[in-house]
Formats: C-alpha cells, structure tokens, sequence
C-alpha cells in the first residue's frame, strides 16, 4: 500500500522539502521476493564481467582492491537476515557497492519510483583569479592560466534559486550572496569535500581528475536514482567572510514516487512465435533509446544564440543545438602570433554524444556523419574538438569521425582498430556449443560485430574467436579469455554515402582535442586512439589543478545487460534470471587494450592531456544554458589563443626564405621579422666594432685629436 502524501501529475514536476520527501522514500517496505531477484540477476550477470578479475587488484594506477562476488554474497546474507531496514536500505546498499567499481559502464539504477532529485539553489563556480573576489560569479576568468594559482569556488545563480525560496522561505535568500566565496561545505575545505564526494558518487571516472569535474555539479544535484543519497542532511555553507549559511535540500520529484507499484517490473516483453507458445526473444532498447535511463550525464547542448551573437568573428556552419550531437562554427583570427602560426581560420566542432538519434543506427549514422562532413567542407587552418561530457555512443561512429579528422586513419582504417577479448563463462560456452555465431550478440543495432584481424573479414563461426581461447592471470586471478578480436565497421567506413574524404587534414599540433576528461565509452575510443599514436594535441578542462588527469573515461570495450544475455540465455535453450522491479543495470563486457601497454585495459591507464586549462564551466541541467554556454565560448578563445600562441612559438625562423614550399604567403608573413633580425646583427657588429676600434683612438689621443669627436663621427 502507497503510504507516500507526495503526489504529482503525469508529467510535471512537483517540488517538495527534503523531509517529506525522504520520508516517502523510506515508506517503500523491504521485500525479499524483490531482493533475492535483484542479487540474483546481478550475480549471474557478472560471470560475464568483462574486469571481474582485475579488480581482485588492479595496481598502479588507480590500485582498486575489490571483490565484487563477495560482497554480493555478503548482500545476499543480510538479505537472508532481514538485514535491511526497508526498500531504500536496500537499493543504497547494491548502488555503493557498484560505485565501488568507479565504471560508469557498470551501473545500477534505482526503480522508477524512486524518481527524486535533491538539489541545492546555487551552483558553483571555480575560478583561478588572482586577487580578491569578482563582482559575480557567472563568468570564469580568461587572463589567468598558471597551474600554480590556486582555484577558488563562488556561488553562481541556478535554475533552483527562486523555486527554493518557495519550500523554504525562512531560508537564505541565495540571490544575495552570487559571486561570494566559499571556504567551507560541511566544515570541509570547499575543494575536498566536492572531491570526497566524486570519490564515493561518482561513477564517471576512476581518475579522480576527471572524477571532480563531474562532481562539480553532481554534489549539489543528487538523483536518488542514479547514485546513493544517504545521509540527506542540511548542507553547511561557510563564507570567506564568515558568513554561515545552513541550506536543506530541495526535493524535485515526479508522478509515482514511493509508489511500489510503480517500481514493480512490467509483464515480461515476450511474443508467441510456435504453435507450442515459445516466446521470443526480448528486444531490448537501441544504445540510443536507452541512453536516458542509464546515463548519468545526457547531452547538453550549448545555446546557439549565446555562442555566436554579437560576434563577427564567428560563422555558424552546424547549429549548436543540433538534433544529432555534432555542430560547428568557424573563428576567423587576426594577431601577429596567428601570422606568424599561419592560422586565419579555426574550425571549432563540438561533437556532444556518439548516439544520435534515428529510425535506425544506420540512419543515424548518416545524419551525424553530415553534419561532420558539412563540417570538414569548410576551409580552414586549425581544428578544435570539443568532446567535454561526451558519454559515448557506437564505438564504430567514433572511429569514422577520427578517420576523417587524421589523414592516416582515413587512408588506412586498419589503425584504428582495437584490441578486444571477451571472458570466459557458462553461459557464453552454452552460446557456442548450440549456435557457434561469428558475433557475441547477433544484432549491430545493439553491440557491435567483431573482426578478425589477421583476415580483416568475421570470424568464420563463433568458436574461431572463442576457442582455444586465452589463459591470463589480471589481479592474481586466472581465468580464459577469447582471442583478440577487433570491431567490424566496414558500415560506418563506408560513410558518407557519398565517397565525402576531406580535402584538408590538420597535423597532430593544428588538431586540438578539448577534454574535460569525462569523455567516455566511443568518446574514449575517438580520444585514446589518437593520443596513443601521438595524432593530436589535447587539452584538458579543469580537473583537480594541482594533480595529473586523463583526458577519458571509462575506456572499457562494450557493455551488456540482462535482456542481452536472457536472449543469449534464450537461443542457447538456457534460463536467465529476470529483475521483479523496473531497475536498470548494466556492467562492461568486452575489455579494450591499450596499444602502449598492450597487456593493460585501456580503462585501467592514465595519459596526461599535453596542456590544461582552467575551466569547471561546464553545463548542466541544472543551470542556465545561456550562462553555462557563455563560460563555454570564453573557454574556446582561451584554447584557440594558446594553441596559436604555441604554434607560432614553435616557428623556426633560420629556414625563412630557404624553404622549396613555393609559399609566396608564409616568406611574406615571415619578411618584416627577418628584417629586424638583420637590423639586429648589423647593430651588434656596430658594438663590437666599437670596442675594437675605440682604444686605438684612445692611443691616438696624445696626437692631438679632440675625444668628443669620436662620439659625433
């Protein structure tokens, strides 16, 4: 029985105090029935764990230590004890020991009736500024870059801040205190406590670099869904000017909350197909369908309007709003340094996901693909690639993007490819005894098809990449793998249909790649190849400042879940367990492997971004997007100037005028500073001459000359 005062209307939003909301969190009754499934269909589905091993002990440079099938034994055995106070209890417990993993590629999410966010009114905004506190706190600063200035965190206005005031009149008017500085939450030192909170939350990143730039907004936006929220207390604000602000939290909540019908799972999504009623497989969501409910971060476009208006500099080729993640614009620049670089023109893409939305993948392929190609047709000298936020997508779409981008991909698809495997388990053997498919999973809507390397053709049949298979010991545990296989993407090789190839590619020093280090999944895949091979430059968004940060996240290979492998279940004549509430979970299956440390997953590295700015700008459901957008366009200036200011610094002018180019341009750029050079030498001959010839007219003195005279002739 519902026991929840809350109520909302099909598709509003409500709004509540944190106490009743709570409340109603905690009237959703334990149920064991509902328990033993959850621990039941999670288990089972991690003797496919594509890490179950390697995080027995993962070493440097993350050093996870975590037994992940011992601690769901212990679930089971509280389960087995009434161990759990109710519903909640038990939902907290499963998602803190899957945030053990710092894998956003393993999650779980909460049932739909726990569909409550808690949220704070203000949101952060970190600057490095020398001096004392601007007058508010909208904007980052764009003068100071030093590593070794320290960050600081001011309030900045949100969505939430009026609303607030609404549940909580009696509270402090946040409007009041935009742009202050914030010395303490919680009593902790403002930087630790967002860490410390990154570190047990946030499933976005191992790196605990990256790991901040999420929890930046996620510690004060809290989805009861997504993440473990206990303890809910009041947050304690400490001002640099002593100011102490006690803050409970804003509940926003929807229709259903603390419903348990509406957590129950729905009829199993089964067909009849037989006269004797089999059903059939399940059909589960496209990778873009499902990205909602298991995304911890959906795209956030930037606001087209802010980005390009009042600026004459800027021409808009692909909208920023754009319905299939991928836009750009064109910077015109002009300074000596750009002359002196040879850039007049700067492309700047910013490519949101890898899962554009379509009919079908392909479809959505295509769409993307064009927006990238109406991209690329632009004329231009250096190329920005902002790929901050980017959750992932088909692996396949974001290798045809760094095809187009670097010439030695789109000549040779081969380098590219990576270097998979798959574990062993019971259920995957039983798959290839009774079907012995060339794929793991038969549908590329769903998981990509696999190559063979050595042939560049499928495996002829499933046990040609199951079998003999691999004997590696990863975290002191023993187990077999597959053999290497890499992913087939001849599909998105052969697009767009139109045979487009760019006619301009950048050298890695003229192809930046902006990350914030949350750019995860395929977006690792786009960024990690490249790196490796040393293709482009990076550069990294924020971070904790004094400490290194990779430039992705959670690089694992392709993921699964319990419609994947009921259906595998399924077409191998077997059972597979199903969850008895609409909770979503996922883990990583397949695992890549870095091309330096081939021995390595790539999730389990870390490669510095060459260059790092100051920025923790970054947008989000909760703010303004004209605000966040704003700080965003700053954030591009800053990059364009100092990759321009790097580029003309490494011009070497002892080859000007020698060079066969044919560049009547660049020896023209290059003419007023050979001049000076000249000018340059020809004045330190005078000196030295000078102090050659000065005491011989010294000598001569005695003979009567006038000293004064040596200085006027």
């Amino acid at each position: 029985m519902m026991t929840c005062a809350l109520l909302c209307s099909p598709g509003q939003t409500c709004y509540a105090n944190s106490t009743a909301a709570m409340d109603c969190l905690n009237s959703i009754p334990f149920n064991r029935a509902w328990a033993n499934a959850t621990i039941d269909v999670v288990t089972q589905s991690l003797e496919n764990f594509g890490f179950g091993a390697l995080y027995h002990a993962t070493g440097p440079p993350y050093s996870i230590n975590l037994d992940i099938m011992g601690e769901l034994a212990n679930t089971q055995a509280m389960i087995d004890v009434d161990a759990f106070a109710n519903d909640l209890d038990f939902q907290e417990h499963v998602q803190n020991v899957f945030q053990l993993t710092l894998d956003a590629h393993t999650r779980y999410r909460k049932p739909a009736c726990y569909t409550a966010n808690f949220v704070q009114p203000f949101a952060f905004d970190i600057q490095v500024v020398p001096g004392s506190s601007p007058d508010n706190g909208s904007s980052q600063n764009p003068a100071v870059t030093s590593m070794d200035t320290e960050p600081r965190l001011f309030i900045m206005e949100n969505l939430y801040t009026e609303q607030y005031l609404v549940q909580y009149p009696e509270a402090p008017n946040l409007a009041d205190y935009l742009g202050q500085e914030i010395l303490l939450l919680d009593g902790l030192e403002a930087t630790t406590a967002i860490a410390q909170w990154g570190d047990s939350h946030e499933t976005r990143s191992n790196n605990a670099g990256a790991r901040f730039n999420s929890a930046v907004r996620s510690y004060l936006y809290r989805s009861s869904q997504q993440s473990s929220i206990l303890p809910m207390t009041d947050l304690q604000v400490t001002l640099v000017n002593g100011t102490e602000l006690t803050l409970p939290w804003l509940a926003a909540y929807s229709d259903g909350l603390a419903d348990p019908s509406v957590c129950a799972a729905p009829p199993a999504d089964t067909v009849s197909t037989t006269a004797e009623e089999t059903p059939a497989p399940v059909r589960p969501l496209t990778r873009a369908q499902a990205a909602p409910s298991l995304d911890l971060h959906p795209p956030t476009l930037l606001h087209p309007d802010t980005l390009h208006s009042e600026r004459a500099d800027r021409e808009q080729i692909v909208p920023a709003d754009s319905p299939y993640y991928l836009s750009c614009f064109v910077q015109t620049v002009s300074s000596s340094n750009a002359t002196i670089a040879g850039v007049s023109r700067v492309l700047v893409m910013k490519v949101a996901s890898f899962s554009p939305p379509g009919d079908n993948y392909t479809d959505a392929w295509e769409h993307f693909l064009g927006s990238a190609e109406t991209c690329l047709s632009q004329e231009f000298d250096l190329v920005v690639v902002d790929v901050m936020q980017n959750g992932g997508g088909y692996v396949c779409l974001g290798l045809r993007l760094i095809e187009l981008l670097v010439e030695d991909y789109e000549d040779d698809h081969t380098l590219v490819q990576m270097n998979y495997d798959l574990p062993h388990s019971p259920l995957m053997d039983a798959y290839i005894a009774t079907n012995n498919k060339p794929n793991p999973y038969p549908d590329p809507e769903m998981v990509e098809q696999i190559l063979d390397q050595a042939t560049q053709q499928p495996f002829v049949d499933g046990e040609a990449y199951y079998y003999p298979g691999r004997n590696v010991t990863m975290g002191g545990v023993t187990s077999w793998r597959t053999n290497i296989f890499s992913l087939d993407c001849t599909e998105a090789e052969a697009m767009p249909a139109n045979g487009f190839r760019p006619s301009t590619f950048m050298p890695p020093e003229k192809l930046i790649i902006l990350t914030d280090g949350t750019c995860g999944s395929t977006c690792a895949s786009f960024t990690k190849i490249p790196q490796e091979a040393g293709k482009a430059t990076f550069v990294g968004a924020g971070g904790l400042w004094h400490e290194s940060m990779d430039v992705s996240s959670f690089a694992g290979g392709f993921v699964c879940n319990p419609s994947y492998l009921q259906n595998i279940a399924y077409w191998s004549n077997l059972t597979f367990p199903s969850f008895l509430t609409n909770q979503a979970w996922q883990f990583g299956w397949a695992a890549w492997y870095s091309a330096k440390l081939p021995s390595r997953p790539v999730q389990f590295t870390a490669q510095d971004p060459q260059f790092r700015e100051p920025f923790w700008g970054f947008p989000h459901s909760s703010i303004n997007s004209s605000v966040t957008t704003e700080m965003v366009s700053v954030l591009y200036d800053r990059v364009i100037d100092s990759s321009i200011s790097r580029l003309a610094g490494s011009v070497d002018f002892s080859t000007s005028g020698c060079s066969d180019s044919g560049d009547d341009d660049d020896d023209q750029d290059a003419l007023p500073f050979i001049i000076v050079i000249v000018a340059l030498s020809v004045l330190l001959i005078g000196v030295v001459g000078y102090f050659v010839v000065m005491p011989r007219l010294k000598q001569s003195s005695g003979n009567g000359l006038d000293d004064s005279l040596i200085y006027k002739d």
